[in-house]
Order: structure tokens, then sequence, then C-alpha cells
């Protein structure tokens, strides 16, 4: 394993980590912002799609493991960074403002949040439908807001 694939695989485990000790606990209208989402769509610019795969299969897993909620992150960021990936490395030459930022975070969190809701449906994970809206639009703008700070704070 190279050195790069090594700081890449603990940043990304120390996020999880925040994730799950952290942020599981900062809810909005039972909603929660998804930093592991936000690390998943950065690596996306930073790596080919095989390796991009990979590491959101690996965090999805480790995700649901520690959620319990066996197999739906596996499935959705693995299919949202399917869906995603060209068209990031497409756009990815360019400078971002903070609201182009905002604008591509609510893009795919809401989609990957529509796809967490409809694998759920399957199993009849949420007792209400509110709960599915509030994720849905909540939880999308509560990890696009996450997501443009971190861009803010941590841009080059």
């Amino acid at each position: 394993m190279r050195s790069q694939q090594l700081r890449y695989a603990i940043i990304g485990l120390i996020i999880l980590a925040v994730q799950v000790a952290l942020f599981r606990h900062l809810q909005i209208y039972g909603a929660e912002a998804d930093l592991v989402l936000i690390f998943l769509l950065w690596l996306c610019i930073q790596k080919n799609r095989t390796e991009t795969l990979l590491y959101a299969a690996a965090f999805g897993f480790l995700q649901d493991a520690m959620t319990d909620l066996w197999g739906l992150h596996t499935f959705t960021k693995t299919l949202l960074i399917f869906i995603a990936h060209n068209y990031l490395n497409k756009i990815s030459e360019n400078r971002f403002m903070v609201w182009q930022i905002f604008l591509l975070l609510l893009g795919s969190a809401f989609l990957h949040n529509a796809i967490l809701i409809g694998l759920s449906s399957f199993i009849e994970l949420y007792s209400s439908s509110s709960v599915a809206w509030s994720m849905l639009t909540v939880g999308s703008l509560y990890t696009s807001i996450v997501g443009s700070f971190l861009y803010l704070v941590i841009a080059e």
C-alpha cells in the first residue's frame, strides 16, 4: 500500500469516527450531515474511478457497521460515486466559488438521500414519511452547509 493511499485511508477513518461519534448526535429535525459523503466527493476529484469506488464501498461498509444499517450506505455511496465521478472530474479543473460548491453538494446529497430513502423503503426502516422528507430536505441542506464551510476553511 502506498503512503498516499494509507494517508487517505487514515483521513477517511478519522472522518468516519467524527461522523459516528459527533455528527450522529448533532441532528436537526432528525437529519444529520454526512461527512463521509463529503470526503468521498472530494476523493472523486483526487483519484480515479476504481479507487474511489473501492473507498466508497469500504467507508460505506464501515459506516453501516457502526450505525447498524447493513448495506444501505455501502450501496448508496458506491452508486452515487459511480454516477457522479465522471461529472466531478470534468468540472474539477475550475476554481469554484462557495455557492457553486454548495449547489454541487446539495445535488449530490439530495441524490444520495433519495437513493437511501428508496432503499430503506424496502425494509421499512422509517415509520413515517415525515422522517424521510426531513432526511431528504434538511439532511441535504445540512450536508451542503457543512461541506461549504469545510471548503472555506480547507480550500487552498
